[in-house]
C-alpha cells in the first residue's frame, strides 16, 4: 500500500494530503471568541458562523482527496464524464471552488463584531493552498498534454 501511495505524484499527493489535513483542520476552532476574560467560545469548521461555507470547502476537500487516492489504493474506476469534461478540469474547478468557499468564510468570520480566527482555520488555509496548489498542476499538466499514470 505504501508504494502505492509513494507511486503519486506531488500534484496529486499534495490534493491527497490537503483533503486529509482539511478533514483534520474542520474539527479545530475555525471561529473564536472570547468575552473579557469571562467566557471563551469557540467553533469548528463544522459551526458557525456561516458553517455552510466550510462544510462544502471540507466535504469537496475530501471528495478531491478520495478521487485522487481510491483509484490507487483499491480496484475503483472514476466514472467516465460527460464530453468536454475532465479530470484535469474537475480537479482544477474543485480546487477554485474550496479557495473561494475558504474566502467566504474568512469573510464571514471578520463579519462577526467579536472573536477572531482559530487555530483551525489556520491549518485549512494550508491545506487549502496544497489543494490549489495539486488541483491547478493536474489541470495545467492535463492542458499541456503531460500524461500521468
Amino acid at each position: 500500500m505504501q508504494e502505492k501511495l509513494m507511486a503519486l505524484s506531488t500534484p496529486e499527493k499534495a490534493i491527497a494530503g490537503g483533503g486529509v489535513l482539511m478533514l483534520i483542520a474542520s474539527f479545530f476552532d475555525w471561529f473564536h471568541a472570547d468575552f473579557e476574560g469571562i467566557v471563551s467560545v469557540g467553533r469548528s469548521g463544522w459551526g458557525d458562523p456561516a458553517s455552510i461555507w466550510s462544510i462544502l470547502a471540507i466535504l469537496i476537500s475530501v471528495a478531491l482527496a478520495a478521487a485522487v487516492v481510491a483509484p490507487r489504493l483499491g480496484y475503483v474506476t472514476l466514472p467516465a464524464l460527460p464530453e468536454n469534461v475532465t479530470w484535469g478540469k474537475v480537479f482544477g474547478g474543485g480546487a477554485a471552488a474550496v479557495v473561494v468557499l475558504m474566502l467566504l468564510k474568512a469573510w464571514r468570520i471578520l463579519d462577526v463584531p467579536v472573536g477572531g480566527f482559530g487555530i483551525g482555520f489556520f491549518i485549512a488555509i494550508v491545506a487549502t493552498a496544497a489543494i490549489a496548489y495539486g488541483g491547478y498542476m493536474i489541470y495545467s499538466e492535463e492542458k499541456a498534454g503531460v500524461v500521468r499514470g
